[in-house]
């Protein structure tokens, strides 16, 4: 008996039309069968309405604007320390953003988050499998019975496209899509953070060498002024004109002032070496250019941002809102969970004989599986995922009091550096004043050697304490320029509130 009644016999024109009817048979289906999304739709928090970042004191406000405590703005501003306008920072900074390791990272897991989304988004199309079998066959007595010998052994082929598609008619595919979003949003945020935070510590750590190297000087210059005063003390004591006891003071000051030099050149090393890593260097093999703090400029605008607005602007308070996102999606997947899935397949093929004719074959085949028990495990799921939407809530509202209290404390501590930096000031005047009125009672004979070369040290001493002010005034800065998001460069400060701390820092 032939084998023809087992295989279709059509002709590949006839394999066309019958995958083409039953592709149109899906497409036709698959409209009537979209359904809605279940879960809870996603609310963003409220913003605060506080007016201010919680300081109480009046002077510390007076900083911040024209018009009030603060002033609100847009979208943080994406190269802000040009502020400084220094050409050595900048090229530190474009170094760190192209080779920093962590910056990498972050760049490798945003692109890993788009594919994951690319990957999602594609549930909602028809899959489409190419497939294929070839193989040898008899058939056994126990099918055919007394005629299976005549039924001899075969050798026969197929290949076709296997098709097959989720309608998804309680939106959990649509759920997983709005979650793979949500992830790449927070990974890209998560990676301006990474930018925000690398770009800020290269600038303090930048501001670290400059100061260290600064101080450096001073205090050599206070160790030659010593050596000058125990030079002179030394030839008083043996003219006899002073006590040995002079002498010996001017021995222990010179080894003290002496013993603050190793600390500053280990700090101002240990700054290039941060600076070599941050860029993305080895210190073995790369140094850091020479910096000191007359190559920065103290911008004439301070960015400020009132609460509201600050959610707007900071990335690591944008990102856990997206996680937030995230998880309420993830409710409405494990919700589908629960809901009867259905699934729509079809499979076109041609079939033969090896080495006789072509046959085309077809199917249509629409499946539903509703979950009846499995243990709890998918309301298990659900409840998971509903306290996760918690947790990243309670996240995000830790985030955001965060945020309000780093723009709080940078703006105190700028407040307080400024104040400092002025006291150091009037210091440094005072010793000034004072190295000339010594000056002037030694040349007119009322003085000794000793006081006017002791006031000339003062005054170095002074110098660094100027410069230690100063490094702290750019230091906060440069904290609220990140507590803000990375600077906000449409507000600005009137330059009377401002001038204080600009004067000061020359």
């Amino acid at each position: 008996m032939p084998l023809n009644f087992l295989l279709p016999t059509e002709r590949p024109k006839q394999v066309a039309a019958a995958s083409r009817a039953a592709g149109l048979a899906l497409v036709a289906l698959m409209p009537s069968l979209t359904g809605c999304t279940v879960g809870p739709t996603y609310k963003a928090p409220r913003p605060p309405d506080a007016a201010t970042f919680g300081e109480t004191r009046p002077e510390t406000a007076t900083v911040a604007s024209a018009n009030g405590p603060y002033q609100a703005a847009g979208k943080p501003g994406s190269d802000w320390w040009r502020l400084f306008r220094s050409p050595r920072l900048d090229a530190l900074i474009t170094e760190a953003l192209r080779n920093n390791w962590s910056i990498q990272a972050a760049h490798a897991n945003l692109r890993k988050a788009a594919e994951g989304l690319h990957a999602a988004q594609g549930s909602l199309l028809p899959q489409i499998d190419a497939t294929g079998t070839e193989g040898r066959q008899e058939y056994g007595a126990a099918l055919f019975g007394p005629w299976a010998w005549t039924f001899p052994a075969f050798s026969a082929y197929s290949a076709g496209l296997d098709v097959s598609y989720d309608p998804d008619i309680f939106g959990g595919n649509h759920r997983l899509i709005q979650m793979a979003g949500a992830q790449k949003d927070a990974e890209r945020e998560h990676r301006d953070v990474t930018m925000l935070l690398v770009v800020g510590d290269t600038v303090l750590t930048a501001f670290e060498a400059a100061s260290t190297a600064d101080q450096i000087t001073v205090i050599r210059g206070v160790i030659d002024a010593d050596r000058e005063t125990l030079r002179l003390a030394t030839l008083a004591w043996r003219a006899g004109r002073r006590p040995r006891l002079d002498v010996v003071t001017a021995e222990a000051q010179l080894a003290h002032d002496q013993s603050l030099l190793p600390p500053l050149i280990n700090a101002h090393e240990a700054a290039q070496t941060a600076l070599a890593v941050l860029t993305g260097h080895s210190p073995a093999n790369w140094t850091a250019p020479t910096l000191v703090l007359a190559d920065f400029s103290l911008p004439s605008d301070i960015p400020v941002v009132v609460p509201s607005e600050l959610v707007h602007a900071r990335p690591d308070i944008i990102g856990a809102e997206a996680m937030m996102r995230a998880a309420n999606a993830e409710i409405g997947v494990r919700t589908a969970d629960l809901y009867p899935r259905l699934t729509l397949s079809a499979a076109v093929a041609a079939e033969g004989l090896m080495g006789g004719p072509t046959g085309a074959a077809w199917r249509l085949i629409g499946g539903a599986a509703l979950p009846l028990f499995h243990g709890g495990t998918l309301m298990a799921r659900k409840k998971q995922a509903e306290e996760d939407y918690r947790i990243a809530f309670d996240h995000y509202q830790s985030v955001v009091i965060n945020g309000f209290r780093e723009v709080a404390d940078s703006l105190n501590g700028l407040k307080n550096a400024s104040t400092e930096l002025e006291n150091q000031r009037q210091a440094l005047t005072s010793a000034d004043d004072a190295l000339t009125l010594s000056q002037a009672g030694y040349q007119a004979g009322r003085e000794t050697i000793l006081q006017p070369i002791n006031a000339r040290r003062l005054v170095l001493l002074a110098r660094q304490n100027t410069v230690r002010a100063q490094t702290e005034v750019f230091r906060q800065t440069v904290r609220i320029l990140v507590a803000t998001g990375g600077g906000l460069a449409d507000v600005h400060v009137t330059p009377d509130q401002w001038r204080s701390v600009r004067l000061a820092a020359r």
